[in-house]
């Protein structure tokens, strides 16, 4: 009976959290009136979940911090900046359309944020729900085939895939000057991914920094 009792317990707390975090989610685009610091007019947070905890993602409401650090530097030796259309059929996104995704696509496991970055970097700080796909897994075919099969893309034995039940992907890499969310989404998509369901972050994360948005760590 104990154990009944406390499995019960545990289950109205969890259904209690997950009913918490909706109603953040709900009301998260209207609130914060007091803040000082919005992402738009209308919303100033948003809740998303990352390795299964919510996390209230905002931006840093000190109006005279300054950024510190690798991010803050402006030039990077034999880096061009990149193009805001990578490619006419792969749709370029910023900051609010990214926080719209982790709402609509990532809570609902229904999209993934794909940051590219090296394993080291992402461990030190990350956007808050993304997984970390280093940009050089690229050049493994046996580890990109798995990766697919993991985002939803099904292999037949002749060959041919099936991408009905393709996610929703995000890709993200160092910023503006960085080549490797661009180099990645072009080996999925020559490996069958559907372009209509990527997305590419091009500010990167030297550009979520530069607007003290919420980080995490993956240590």
């Amino acid at each position: 009976m104990a154990t009944a009792r406390t499995h019960n317990h545990s289950t109205k707390g969890d259904k209690m959290k997950k009913f918490i975090l909706a109603l953040g989610l709900t009301i998260s685009v209207f609130s914060g009136q007091f803040d000082k610091v919005k992402i738009t007019p209308d919303m100033s947070y948003i809740y998303v979940y990352h390795k299964g905890k919510a996390v209230k993602v905002h931006r840093i409401q000190d109006t005279k911090h300054k950024l510190t650090g690798e991010y803050a530097r402006q030039y990077r030796p034999n880096k061009d900046i990149q193009p805001i259309k990578m490619d006419n059929d792969i749709h370029t996104i910023g900051e609010v359309e990214l926080l719209h995704f982790m709402k609509d696509k990532a809570n609902d496991k229904k999209g993934l944020i794909i940051d590219v970055r090296a394993k080291s970097d992402y461990a030190k700080e990350s956007i808050p729900s993304a997984v970390n796909i280093p940009a050089s897994t690229k050049d493994d075919k046996v580890k990109m085939e798995k990766i697919l099969k993991v985002l939803g893309i099904k292999r037949s034995d002749e060959g041919t895939l099936d991408t009905s039940k393709a996610m929703d992907i995000a890709v993200y890499c160092h910023g503006l000057w960085c080549e490797k969310a661009p180099e990645f989404i072009k080996t999925v998509v020559s490996m069958g991914y559907p372009e209509e369901k990527i997305l590419y972050y091009r500010g990167g994360f030297q550009m979520w920094k530069i607007l003290g948005f919420t980080t995490v760590t993956n240590y």
